[in-house]
C-alpha cells in the first residue's frame, strides 16, 4: 500500500479546497452547489486536521483543530455563495408582486363562479 506523508496530504486537501473556492467555476444548479460546498468543507477540516502540529494544539483538544477546519470551511462556503449570488442572482426580482397574486388561483376562481 502506498503511504503518504501527513504534510503532503494536508496540502493536497488545503490546495484542493482552495482550488474550489477560489477557481473551479460556478454553476446555476443547486444540487451540484450543495455538492461542492460539502466536499470544500471536508477538504479544509482535512487540511486542518493534517497540517495542524500537535505542539500548537494538544492531542487532548483535538475538537478545537476540527473546529478551525470546519469554521474556515464555512468561510469558504460563504464566500463561494456570494459570488454565485452575485454571478447569477443580481438584478433578478421577483416577478408576482401585485397583491392580485398573493392569495392562489383558487380564490380568483372561487370569486369568479359566483
Amino acid at each position: 500500500m502506498i503511504e503518504i506523508n501527513q504534510t503532503i496530504f494536508g496540502g493536497l486537501c488545503l490546495i484542493g479546497a482552495l482550488a474550489l473556492t477560489l477557481a473551479w467555476p460556478l454553476g446555476p444548479r443547486r444540487g451540484n452547489h450543495i455538492l461542492l460546498s460539502v466536499i470544500i468543507v471536508a477538504l479544509f477540516l482535512l487540511a486542518a486536521y493534517n497540517l495542524i502540529p500537535v505542539t500548537w494544539i494538544p492531542t487532548t483538544e483535538t475538537w478545537k483543530v476540527i473546529l478551525i477546519g470546519v469554521g474556515l470551511g464555512l468561510l469558504a462556503v460563504l464566500y463561494r455563495d456570494v459570488r454565485r449570488f452575485l454571478r447569477y442572482f443580481r438584478n433578478k426580482v421577483y416577478r408576482v408582486t401585485h397583491p392580485y397574486y398573493w392569495y392562489g388561483r383558487y380564490y380568483r376562481r372561487r370569486r369568479r363562479s359566483y
